[in-house]
């Protein structure tokens, strides 16, 4: 991706040269920009509290499961060989449900993964639309990713015009600008 961007880059300065066009770059800091825009705040703390409760669902099946090899273990000279069976067979069945229920969550295309994404595209959206319009409304012929960069003159870094159109409330229509004090 980033060998993507410079070549980019590159062949933009180079096309522009030859045609007399002139090349306005900048550049922009996603990280910085999403440490600082509330709505990314809210939804990595909802997203964390998320996983908080989801680990605390697999440590009560860790717990379960220690009590019941535990008490298996304790009580295992006492028990028939029926019971025997069917007590593992019950400690199987628990750790099996573990496994399951820590996939189903964690695992690739897992419930943590789907919810983090449900939670962040609608900001990464607002994001892409608020450098649209900056782009657009200052004729910018290219913005990039700072982490595509090797080297750039902090005055092309246009982080905080965009931090300031995402304030100010982003309409996420292709041919929308900006909408004030509106929170999604």
């Amino acid at each position: 991706m980033r060998i993507l961007s410079i070549t980019l880059a590159a062949t933009l300065v180079i096309a522009a040269t030859v045609l007399g066009q002139e090349i306005k770059i900048g550049f922009v800091q996603v990280e910085a920009l999403m440490e600082n825009f509330p709505e990314h705040e809210d939804a990595t703390k909802t997203y964390e509290k998320e996983l908080g409760n989801w680990q605390k669902q697999i440590d009560q099946y860790q717990a379960d499961l220690a009590g019941m090899e535990e008490e298996y273990q304790q009580r295992a000279m006492l028990y028939s060989p029926e019971k025997k069976k069917e007590k593992q067979e019950e400690i199987l069945t628990k750790r099996q449900e573990a496994v399951k229920f820590y996939q189903d969550i964690f695992g690739p295309q897992g419930k943590a993964e789907q919810r983090k994404m449900e939670l962040l595209s609608p900001i990464y959206d607002k994001v892409t639309r608020a450098i649209e319009i900056l782009g657009e409304r200052d004729e910018y012929t290219m913005i990039l990713n700072a982490q595509g960069l090797l080297y750039a003159k902090e005055e092309l870094d246009l982080t905080e015009e965009v931090l300031k159109i995402l304030k100010a409330g982003v309409d996420m229509s292709p041919a929308g600008g900006t909408r004030r004090n509106q929170r999604r």
